[in-house]
């Protein structure tokens, strides 16, 4: 009987995260850097942020829409930082880079970690515009309805109630200012696209 040789191994390829394979030449790894907490923790919770950016453009959308109602009587006139128009811009770039943030961990690609930068860094550009008009709004506003109607529980109820709303707008812009702001920091210091940490390997 005839022995039949056996046909040379064909070549395989293997998709191996952050390790590459040569059997030929033996076994070499490529191992990338280890991240720090910060960048492991931005690497990782990236929808958690995203989201929470959401959040914070939603909030500050409704309380500006509890201002529409404030032009009727007795209220005398829109409060300040309703005449910006902070609470629905700011509020559309929140919920862009939150989303934009949200696409970037489902999928990881170059171009989306691009676009989520520059997303943030507008953003936290944003959040800052933010924290100067509502300063402006506390001040101005601080005896919103007591100028026009001369005291009283009414005026000093609206008036705090008033404040609250802008303290809390306040705070949104200063977490959003600090969650863009960091991710825009870090940002190149996490693998641009971890897509490109997977290797076509010969064996």
């Amino acid at each position: 009987m005839e022995s039949k040789t056996a046909p040379p191994p064909k070549s395989v390829f293997l998709l191996l995260p952050q390790k590459v394979f040569n059997v030929r030449s033996g076994i070499k790894t490529t191992a990338f850097p280890k991240k720090t907490g910060v960048e492991h923790f931005l690497a990782t919770e990236m929808r958690i942020m995203g989201a929470i950016q959401v959040l914070f453009g939603l909030m500050n959308f409704c309380f500006g829409a509890v201002f529409i109602f404030t032009h009727v009587s007795p209220y005398p006139r829109f409060p300040f930082i309703f005449i910006t128009g902070y609470p629905f811009w700011g509020s559309a770039f929140f919920i862009n880079s939150g989303s934009l943030l949200i696409a970037f961990e489902r999928r990881t690609t170059k171009l989306l970690g691009q676009i989520s930068l520059v997303g943030n860094t507008v953003s936290s550009v944003v959040a800052m515009a933010g924290i100067v008009l509502l300063s402006f709004s506390l001040v101005l506003d601080n005896h919103y309805l007591c100028g026009y109607v001369g005291g009283g529980n009414l005026c000093e109820g609206i008036t705090v109630i008033l404040t609250g709303i802008l303290g809390m707008m306040m705070v949104f812009a200063v977490l959003e200012l600090l969650i863009s702001l960091s991710y825009s920091m870090f940002r190149h210091n996490l693998t641009c696209a971890e897509s490109e940490n997977w290797f076509s390997i010969e064996v």
